[in-house]
């Protein structure tokens, strides 16, 4: 008999904290004041709401628990939406945190998910408020990390990419690709030697430290890229050179390649509603923009 393990999904909307984005805590108040500006919230909540919500409660292995974690500070309109988002999403829950270190701040979900005196193993992914996940991921997961040990990674490199098409317009297109020991879905199997949040490291280097299983048959995310991203200039180069190569002569095979993994991985949205996204997302410009929560 296999352990039957829980799994864990870590997602940080909005943390006001020290994290890996541009978004950092500060004296004068100016970070914070980015961080809470309506319009990049709106937007969030825009692709929160139709990219990575769908994904986790369209999945076909239902028995896991999300953890939303913002930072008590965020106004309060903004709380009661995403508080009544989470709501729609069997087993999640919303922690407004007082901690800036994303550490302390989902510690006690890492020591409930440790069970009876922290003896029980445990699976945890992380999952940015802008991406989503493919409908198999968790049912893949658990397969997976079933007989893993404690501190093994795990990393699902195939992946669809959506951004603008240009630098400066909101039309959005999409390609498969692949990326080694990519944030999305990337997780970590906790056990009593081994505790650590799926965020509490710098992604790209794990392999480094700790044991890393690559699965990349199957297409596990979608990763959005747009304009109220809280990436950096790594990222800026990488999106230079996914736009050159989805227009050049390949762009058909490319668009064909986004079909066909939609279609096996996520039958809830098509390309044509997929690729729209980033110039919805740019039209929105405040909480008024979006319809109400139901």
């Amino acid at each position: 008999m296999f352990e039957q393990r829980a799994i864990y999904g870590h997602i940080r909307f909005s943390f006001y904290g020290l994290t890996d984005t541009r978004t950092q805590p500060d004296e004068d108040g100016a970070a914070l004041a980015r961080l809470y500006d309506e319009t990049r919230m709106a937007r969030r909540f825009f692709l929160f709401e139709n990219l990575t919500l769908p994904s986790l409660m369209h999945q076909t292995d239902k028995d896991f628990r999300t953890v939303i974690m913002s930072s008590e500070v965020m106004p309060d309109r903004f709380k009661h939406r995403l508080s009544a988002l989470a709501a729609k999403l069997p087993g999640a829950v919303v922690e407004y945190s007082h901690h800036q270190r994303g550490d302390l701040a989902f510690h006690k979900y890492m020591v409930e998910a440790s069970g009876y005196k922290g003896r029980a193993n445990s699976v945890h992914f992380r999952l940015d408020d802008d991406d989503a996940v493919s409908v198999n991921y968790i049912a893949r997961l658990r397969e997976v990390t079933r007989i893993l040990s404690p501190a093994t990674h795990v990393t699902f490199p195939t992946g669809i990419f959506v951004f603008p098409a240009s630098p400066t317009e909101a039309v959005g297109v999409s390609m498969v690709q692949q990326r080694y020991l990519t944030a999305i879905g990337l997780a970590t199997v906790n056990g009593p030697s081994f505790q650590k949040n799926p965020f509490q490291m710098q992604h790209g280097n794990v392999w480094t430290r700790w044991p890393v299983v690559s699965d990349p048959s199957f297409c596990s995310h979608i990763r959005s890229q747009h304009f109220e991203n809280d990436s950096g200039a790594m990222q800026d180069r990488i999106l230079t050179a996914v736009q050159r190569e989805r227009n050049s002569r390949r762009g058909k095979r490319h668009a064909s390649a986004v079909d066909r993994r939609l279609s096996e991985t996520f039958p809830w949205i098509d390309r044509e509603t997929l690729d729209g996204l980033i110039a919805r997302c740019e039209a929105v410009k405040s909480l008024a923009d979006l319809p109400p929560v139901t």
